[in-house]
């Protein structure tokens, strides 16, 4: 006899179905969970390396606004920096003195005069690389702007630790004291290791007092700013 109410096909089908959109929907509203890998810095005497940066090839979204470096007790803030290509960054000048902002680094050579305060317009840096920053008046300022591009990146902690949402097999590793052009970088090769955290040993420079060679505006500055 024909059932009007539960027909036979429609009673197999529809539960079936049923059960695959609710899965799918269960599915698409969890989290998801991203690929992490965590890093531990440490310098040739086993010290934790602040201010490492690690990076890896991925897709970045495109970032809009407008990251800062600050200039607080005649220091830079941060000390590294990491933008992408084509970001701008401002430079304010939290001080109640005066600040004259330089670079001679080749991704990005640039100069703010004098100013105190909020006085100063942003920069844009359109070239990937590493620009060392100066000020013309105080020699002990010395900071690094680390542009980024098609890069996951991570700055290491007082701790020389880090996590990059990454599952990447390479890595580079970045830190002013690796060379004397505060440029270069260290391949590293992901060990396999999914659980244990990447332990990375750098052969840093000694951190010196910057040499002063050269000239800008009447006053020196430090060969950091090459």
């Amino acid at each position: 006899m024909k059932n009007d109410i539960y027909p036979s096909s429609g009673y197999q089908v529809k539960p079936l179905w049923l059960g695959i959109f609710f899965t799918a929907l269960m599915l698409f509203s969890m989290p998801q969970v991203l690929a992490q890998t965590s890093f531990k810095i440490l310098d040739q005497l086993g010290n934790p390396v602040m201010n490492a940066v690690i990076s890896a090839t991925g897709v970045v979204r495109k970032i809009n606004s407008m990251a800062v470096m600050d200039q607080i007790n005649k220091q830079f803030s941060p000390q590294v920096l990491v933008i992408q290509k084509n970001q701008s960054v401002g430079f304010p000048n939290s001080d109640d003195i005066r600040h004259h902002v330089y670079s001679f680094s080749a991704p990005k050579p640039f100069e703010i005069g004098l100013f105190k305060g909020q006085g100063s317009p942003p920069v844009q840096f359109d070239k990937a690389g590493v620009v060392v920053l100066g000020c013309n008046i105080h020699d002990q300022m010395i900071g690094y702007i680390y542009i980024a591009e098609d890069e996951i990146t991570a700055v290491t902690d007082e701790d020389g630790q880090a996590t990059l949402a990454s599952s990447s097999e390479e890595y580079h590793i970045w830190h002013p004291r690796l060379s004397t052009s505060h440029a270069d970088r260290i391949k590293y090769t992901f060990d396999g290791n999914t659980q244990n955290t990447q332990i990375v040993s750098l052969s840093l420079l000694l951190d010196k007092k910057k040499v002063v060679k050269r000239k800008f505006g009447g006053r020196k500055f430090g060969s950091g700013g090459q």
